[in-house]
């Protein structure tokens, strides 16, 4: 996915639309421990070419599918996702937060993948996953802990629940006899 310069200025409207399907080599997640893989990412969107600004600006919607690990039982999962951007290309050296095109030529591979990157989620659990458990421990889910949790006893106030109140404590010095006067 890479346009020049002069072929922005001779698009029509110094426009471009695109529509792509990107494969990326398994060698490309080698080194990384979040992404395993990514299947059918599409790519679509328009770069539009700023004469006077000497920039061009990519409008870009990117989807597909990640292959990431399962936080509790590392195995693979599927996750669908998509995002959109704008994005900026400059021709010539600048400070802003703008990227710089290589030459004459805007390559946009890059941001994609960056993009994607952005996408991934912090932890992602595989439907019907067995939680581990061993002995002394187990993994299990926030909701079972917070369940769990609330029906503890504080141990500071466990002595309490061996309290048990009798008649006798119960009415005092009232042992239930009466007097007539």
């Amino acid at each position: 996915m890479k346009w020049s310069k002069l072929e922005l200025m001779s698009a029509p409207d110094q426009t471009i639309s695109f529509f792509d399907e990107i494969a990326f080599e398994p060698s490309a997640f080698s080194k990384m421990n979040q992404i395993r893989g990514l299947r059918n990412v599409a790519v679509s969107g328009e770069l539009q070419y700023d004469e006077e600004a000497d920039r061009a600006y990519a409008q870009l919607h990117v989807s597909g599918v990640m292959i990431l690990a399962c936080s509790i039982t590392n195995e693979d999962v599927e996750y669908d996702f998509q995002t959109t951007s704008d994005e900026a290309f400059a021709f010539t050296k600048c400070d802003d937060d703008v990227h710089e095109a290589k030459g004459d030529v805007i390559e946009l591979l890059p941001v994609i993948f960056q993009l994607i990157l952005m996408e991934v989620p912090l932890k992602i659990v595989k439907e019907g996953a067995v939680y581990p458990k061993g002995n002394g421990w187990e993994v299990m889910r926030e909701e079972t802990w917070q369940r769990e949790k609330s029906s503890e006893i504080d141990p500071r106030l466990a002595k309490l629940k061996e309290f048990k109140v009798t008649d006798d404590e119960a009415g005092g010095a009232n042992n239930g006899s009466t007097t007539k006067t």
